[in-house]
């Protein structure tokens, strides 16, 4: 037994040299210690580090005791005195499960002998391993581990309570942004608040008005009229409302909570009206529009349904908080709030975006009733569409705000500009997951979610006759399945369902098989593309078809709009000579009534001599 033991020590300890070893090593590693570094730095700059340093540190000057709380509310380091605030080791991810504790625990030491770099490993105890049997565990044994999962709960914890510490510290950080903030006895008006809902709460400046009169209704002073000199918010009612509505949740649910209504658990697209309100008035990009409310009003129209187009994916109109924790559109609001080129947000907010749409749409709207019918839409790209896919896309189109549901059969025959918005962002950019499900649900005429032949057959069919009347080499069906296979590679030979279309390696081509079937315009531009425009789009990712199709447009709209000012201009210099003549009659008429008048008081036989004269006068 003896034997044994000394043996099962020796291993333990030669086990102990080896793992030392491999952490020298990784320590030695330059781009190990980099990412250590990094990771280290990014730890410190999480708020919950900097609270619980802030907790640690005033723990020692008041002489408490130092516990350093984790989330499961373990402590990390034990209890340390005061007096004694070395730490022996950095806190590691646990390879073991809490509720783990061994029997005996085996204790190591380094030491180092001068200048050598030998490490002795000492094993002050021997390790003794004991299984413990169901039966001897009691009942209270699950009271031990901690409590991991909160229902309802986002990142931070929803309504987790905070420290005492926590939360006079919080305090002592808002009487500090009151009194910067210019406070008086009153409290902030809403032109003063700017720095509170920006620095404190996170939210870019042009929510401020919102939050403003959200703190007041919280805090049970709504004001029928609101008087922005008159009408104030106190330090006491944001406490209030800092600790119910901002301080327990992270940046995505505070946004979440703000814009939707207090009752909903969603947001729609009413909700976003008084914040886009505020982003047209105040944004340096947008003062142009302030003297055309029309415009104002479809940019905000636009931006509204651009953020649904992306965030509610599945065409509910809803915004949920799952939703918006998938989209990237909290990050795009602080991005627009602080860029001045309103244009450099291709995301939802940029205004050549914008003008492109309604300019697209106002081409196609003849009658100017701000409704599209299937003829005029017929006219889109030049007449770049198939018949058969416009009746489609009014019969059963995806439209903004879950409105396809409730459109009678009158109603389908029509399309708002809210729908063109649709219409266009997905026709011209199908390298993205939402515009592939709009054509897909259109072109699955059985909604059966599969993509079969006789369906792709239909609607190429219609492609065949447009290729003939306009003297174009017809590709035969056959050969198209074979490509489109090759291109998609589906997991049933000629069953074509969506996740083949969204696969990362596939998405940006995925577009082809649409326009393969429906949109000839683009289906020959694919045949004959050009390889050096494809390497210009290689070397710009971040862009997007639709970011780079808006691009392009607004280019060739803008030169229109030149061409026109320049004939405009041209016209009116023209007109202007006409003018500079007109003069000249005027004054020849004038000289010719004078030497009317000249030539009726003298005498008959000086006629001749005064004709002369009248003549020589005449180009005065």
């Amino acid at each position: 037994m003896k034997t044994k033991a000394m043996n099962y020590e020796t291993e333990t300890i030669h086990h102990h040299n080896e793992t030392l070893g491999d952490l020298n090593a990784a320590h030695a590693c330059p781009s190990g210690r980099m990412k250590m570094e990094e990771l280290f730095r990014q730890w410190l700059s999480l708020d919950t580090t900097k609270d619980m340093i802030c907790t640690l540190v005033d723990d020692v000057k008041n002489g408490r005791e130092v516990v350093v709380p984790t989330p499961g509310g373990v402590s990390i380091l034990g209890s340390v005195s005061p007096s004694n605030s070395s730490l022996a080791d950095p806190c590691r991810s646990p390879k073991r499960p809490p509720n783990h504790t061994p029997t005996h625990v085996q204790h190591i030491r380094k030491k180092s002998h001068g200048n050598s770099d030998e490490m002795h490993v000492e094993l002050l105890q021997p390790l003794h391993l004991s299984v413990t049997s169901p039966e001897d565990l009691s009942d209270d044994t699950s009271s031990r581990i901690p409590k991991f999962y909160f229902p309802k709960e986002g990142g931070r914890g929803r309504g987790r309570a905070y420290s005492r510490d926590q939360l006079n510290r919080k305090e002592r950080d808002i009487d500090e942004r009151f009194q910067l903030a210019g406070a008086g006895p009153e409290g902030l008006n809403v032109d003063s608040f700017v720095s509170i809902t920006k620095d404190l709460c996170g939210f870019p400046s042009f929510f401020n008005l919102p939050l403003f009169q959200r703190i007041r209704c919280v805090g049970g002073s709504p004001s029928a009229e609101f008087d922005p000199a008159t009408t104030f918010v106190t330090k006491e009612m944001f406490q209030t409302f800092w600790t119910v509505e901002i301080e327990p949740y992270d940046n995505v649910e505070r946004f979440f909570r703000l814009v939707k209504q207090p009752a909903h658990d969603y947001i729609e697209h009413s909700d976003f009206a008084p914040f886009l309100h505020e982003l047209l008035k105040y944004h340096p990009g947008l003062e142009f529009l302030s003297g055309t409310p029309e415009f104002q009003e479809k940019y905000a129209a636009t931006v509204a349904v651009r953020i649904f187009y992306m965030v509610d994916k599945d065409s509910s109109g809803r915004i949920t908080l799952r939703k918006l924790r998938r989209s990237n559109l909290v990050h795009a609001f602080n991005i627009v709030d602080e860029e001045e080129d309103i244009n450099k947000v291709n995301a939802y907010f940029s205004y050549e975006h914008f003008y492109v749409l309604y300019c697209k749409f106002w081409e196609l709207d003849t009658d100017h009733d701000f409704l599209l019918s299937r003829d005029d839409l017929m006219r889109y790209g030049g007449h770049a569409l198939t018949r058969v896919i416009v009746d489609r896309i009014f019969d059963a189109g995806r439209r903004p705000f879950a409105r396809i549901q409730s459109l009678s059969v009158e109603d389908k025959t029509k399309m708002s500009y809210e729908d063109f918005i649709y219409f266009m962002l997905s026709e011209e950019d199908k390298g993205n997951p939402v515009s592939l499900r709009y054509w897909f649900e259109l072109i699955d005429l059985d909604d059966d979610h599969v993509i079969r032949a006789d369906e792709m057959r239909m609607y190429y069919n219609h492609q065949i006759h447009r290729m003939e009347c306009l003297g174009q080499e017809v590709v035969p069906f056959e050969d198209i399945m074979c490509q489109m296979s090759d291109l998609l590679r589906p997991a049933v030979e000629g069953d074509f369902k969506f996740p083949d279309f969204v696969r990362p390696e596939k998405i940006r081509l995925s577009g082809v098989f649409f326009n393969v079937l429906f949109n000839l315009s683009k289906f020959i531009e694919f045949e004959g593309r050009d390889p050096f425009l494809l390497r210009q789009q290689m070397a710009e990712p971040e862009l997007t078809d639709w970011d780079r199709f808006a691009r392009a447009e607004y280019a060739r709209l803008a030169m229109e709009e030149e061409g026109r000012e320049n004939e405009n201009t041209m016209e009116i210099d023209t007109m202007d000579g006409w003018y500079d003549s007109q003069d000249d009659v005027d004054v020849m008429e004038a000289t010719d009534a004078a030497a009317a008048t000249m030539t009726a008081d003298t005498s008959s036989n000086d006629t001749s001599g005064n004709a002369s004269r009248t003549s020589a006068e005449a180009p005065f």
